[in-house]
């Protein structure tokens, strides 16, 4: 029943419970015994689609409605995909160290708000060195982590245009708790 259903091809199809549905395949895997459609959505933009994913045995029948053969995937670009895996897991090792026993629930607060509200690569820019966070690449904030305690490292304008803006965005975190 599942031979020529591949990726691309429009079908229809009848559930174990009577229900008739129709989509476009978008992956059918015959060792998991699944597959998973798109049809357009029901709400929203008219160029959005709802996704689904059903398993092979609660399909009573199935019909290929129109064959795709020239569906293809797009081309990955793996070094972009490996790039943000490593990005990720540095990220995310960064983020750990936070849960050590020793580690104020403070700096846990005050790290996710500076990780979350810096933009994109920025993000990353975030590490803990004990006892400091540090911040970008010119910016510490030391214990008591106040406001008056985010610093510069160096006397450029560069490092103090970071410490006024890191301390922009620690008010805004001090604010949001309250």
């Amino acid at each position: 029943m599942w031979k020529g259903v591949r990726p691309g091809v429009y079908v229809e199809f009848t559930m174990d419970d009577g229900e008739n549905l129709d989509g476009e395949v978008l992956y059918s895997d015959d060792n998991q015994k699944f597959f998973m459609f798109q049809r357009p959505a029901k709400s929203g933009r008219q160029d959005s689609y709802d996704v689904y994913f059903y398993r092979h045995e609660n399909v009573k029948e199935i019909r290929i409605i129109k064959p795709n053969a020239s569906f293809s995937y797009p081309e990955l670009d793996l070094e972009k995909v490996t790039a943000r895996s490593n990005r990720n897991e540095r990220q995310e090792q960064e983020r750990m160290k936070l849960f050590e026993p020793d580690v104020p629930k403070e700096v846990r607060n005050l790290f996710e708000h500076l990780s979350k509200t810096l933009p994109g690569e920025a993000q990353l820019s975030v590490r803990w060195v004990k006892p400091d966070i540090h911040v970008l690449e010119q910016t510490v904030i030391k214990p008591p982590y106040s406001a008056e305690s985010v610093q510069e490292r160096s006397e450029s304008v560069k490092a103090k245009s970071e410490r006024d803006y890191v301390r922009k965005l620690f008010y805004s975190e001090r604010s949001s708790d309250s």
